[in-house]
């Protein structure tokens, strides 16, 4: 296949430096979701520091060695020009920026509808700022993979970082669940439970990390296709391919995800595990149906995964409990009293139309300030006025991330966002083609799946406010320009169609 190579005229420091850069972003992929999945002030301080520092290194050492950072070695025609997706990044981060800037009274009432006197847009610059951290780690880290993810090898490495990082949060929270003991881990109290959470705060947003890691390791799976077998061979080679599966790389692979589908399933996450099989059955159509060569290697596994994970294995771990929970009714408070007198905390649940009572609230919090919203991660100071009598607890976030964003950065910062997603897909499914190496509809799969799954979760819940969500997430929407897309349809010279490079 061809390779995503960079430059031999390259300095041999330069490489060395790039090479250093990268393996710091592997281990600040690994690490973010250790402490409480980075939702803590000092651990995205550390995130958006760290990440812009390798930034600032990849950035000046190419200058100061003369050569272009975005294009090395030619490789602009393989993996195409990332200006777009980097663009619509640094836009919405500018957006955020921008709502920390102090306005004249004019200009804010303009801007920020119901606001008197000067100041910034933002109703809280504090964590607007906290925001504004959050979105200088992701763009720093878009810009990172785009940068030096250049060869197969490399992005096998990222690849492999996110599916392991997602494997040891899967058996840490399999192990914590299995004590049925309560814990305390960074000043955080856990008590025992019914629901897998790892270091995460909260069971869903450990589904949404899952989801995002399992979509990796999907396209780590398709990244070679099966091997075809000759007709008249008979039942012999079928044993044959089997048995070579079965000592495979790609059948440890495939363990790795039985073990964070059972994580998944423990969380008992509604929209984690709903969204999940629907992503897998939606990429798999979508494998089956741009790539002939993948396609049946697409629906063993698919299969697999639904039968064997979702049935043998989620009857195992306690699917129909998560079916309960999705059937919507709300257990009693005599229920949950029964449960704490045999030590377990268990909260009253919600059913999905309690879930979604503050998202609709929330609406008229963008039709209020539809441009510009009220402040990056704001949303907890302005919504209590929008919620009036009904007797709503405290909301910190919106439980619908497309809601939350819009509130906090207008409807112009989740268009910018639905930009970035939009085209990452697009660009995925492209390179599903039989005409593009097997590393990148892998990739692709990856990340068709990744998309899915986080659009569909992210209606009842928050997981793009969870910095190590989020920036997993980034990551691999940065990969969907690490791919060599091929454009099928291109006229040559002699007048036949040649397939090209963008």
């Amino acid at each position: 296949m061809p390779s995503i190579s960079s430059s031999t005229q390259r300095p041999a420091w330069l490489n060395n430096v790039h090479q250093g850069a990268f393996f710091g972003l592997l281990a600040l992929l690994a690490w973010a979701p250790l402490p409480l999945a980075s939702h803590r002030g000092w651990a995205l301080a550390l995130l958006g520091v760290a990440l812009s520092g390798l930034l600032v290194l990849v950035l000046g050492s190419a200058w100061i060695a003369g050569v272009s950072p975005v294009h090395p070695s030619g490789s602009q025609a393989r993996t195409g020009p990332p200006w777009v997706p980097l663009g619509l990044l640094a836009a919405y981060t500018a957006l955020v920026a921008f709502q920390l800037v102090p306005l004249p009274e004019g200009l804010r009432a303009t801007l920020a509808p119901g606001s008197s006197g000067a100041g910034p847009v933002s109703v809280d610059p504090f964590s607007t700022r906290s925001a504004l951290m959050a979105c200088a780690a992701y763009l720093s880290a878009f810009a990172l993979v785009v940068l030096l993810a250049r060869n197969e090898e490399r992005l096998r490495w990222l690849m492999l970082t996110i599916v392991g990082a997602g494997v040891f949060q899967a058996l840490l929270a399999i192990f914590l669940f299995s004590q049925r003991d309560g814990y305390d881990f960074l000043f955080m109290s856990f008590p025992p439970s019914d629901r897998a959470t790892g270091t995460f705060a909260s069971f869903d947003h450990l589904a949404g990390y899952m989801e995002i890691c399992l979509a990796v390791g999907l396209g780590l799976m398709l990244t070679s296709p099966l091997a075809s077998s000759r007709a008249g061979e008979g039942w012999r080679n079928g044993a044959v391919q089997t048995l070579k599966f079965l000592m495979s790389g790609r059948m440890l692979v495939r363990l790795l995800l039985i073990t964070m589908v059972i994580a998944l399933v423990l969380t008992r996450s509604r929209g984690g595990n709903a969204a999940f099989f629907i992503a897998l059955a939606i990429t798999g159509a979508l494998v089956a149906w741009r790539s002939p060569q993948l396609r049946r290697l697409a629906l063993i596994v698919v299969t697999s995964m639904l039968v064997v994970d979702l049935i043998v294995i989620g009857q195992w771990v306690g699917l129909d409990k998560v079916v309960q929970r999705l059937e919507g009714t709300a257990i009693t408070i005599e229920q949950a009293e029964a449960r704490e007198e045999r030590g377990v905390n268990l909260r009253r649940e919600e059913t999905l139309e309690e879930r979604l009572i503050a998202a609709g609230y929330a609406i008229d919090m963008v039709k209020s300030r539809p441009l510009l919203g009220y402040g990056g991660s704001s949303f907890y100071i302005a919504f209590p006025q929008y919620k009036g009598d009904h007797p709503l607890g405290f909301y910190d976030h919106a439980h619908n991330d497309y809601v939350e964003i819009a509130a906090n950065t207008g409807l112009l910062g989740l268009g910018l966002l639905l930009a970035l997603c939009a085209a990452a897909f697009w660009r995925a499914v492209r390179a599903l083609g039989d005409d593009n190496p097997a590393l990148a509809r892998g990739m692709a799969a990856g990340v068709v799946m990744a998309i899915t799954s986080l659009a569909l979760h992210s209606i009842v819940d928050f997981n793009l406010q969870i910095p190590a969500n989020a920036l997993t997430f980034t990551t691999v929407l940065a990969l969907a320009w690490c791919l060599p897309v091929r454009s099928r349809r291109r006229s040559s010279g002699n007048g036949r169609s040649e397939a090209s490079d963008d």
